[in-house]
């Protein structure tokens, strides 16, 4: 992997739950990998594909393929979302290169949602 091509930033979050008195509630904080660092401002490669509208509920909602690389580490969970420039991406996807320690390679979309 080309270090030139991880010229984008982003973060991984994951889902918490909160409680607050007596109501529970989740929140999304950033994500620590299994050797305690928070996965904040990491270098990718963030390569975003066409966008596509679909119809649910009557209402109208895009959606936006993504594909995203960066370097292997380990603990990634498939249920962390992923931030970058302001749009958040929920991970569809995951797999590695042929050793299985260089790279992540990371399908992703962003737009319809559950949180």
């Amino acid at each position: 992997m080309r270090s030139g091509n991880l010229r984008h930033r982003i973060t991984f979050q994951h889902k918490t739950q909160v409680r607050n008195g007596e109501t529970l509630s989740y929140q999304w904080l950033p994500a620590v990998s299994d050797d305690n660092q928070t996965m904040e401002n990491i270098p990718a490669e963030v390569l975003t594909g066409p966008g596509r509208e679909l119809t649910a509920a009557g209402a109208s909602h895009a959606e936006v393929a993504a594909r995203i690389n960066l370097r292997w580490f380990p603990g990634l969970k498939a249920n962390w979302r992923i931030l970058h420039d302001g749009s958040i991406y929920d991970i569809t996807g995951t797999s590695t290169d042929r050793t299985g320690r260089r790279e992540w390679r990371l399908v992703c979309k962003a737009g319809v949602s559950d949180g």
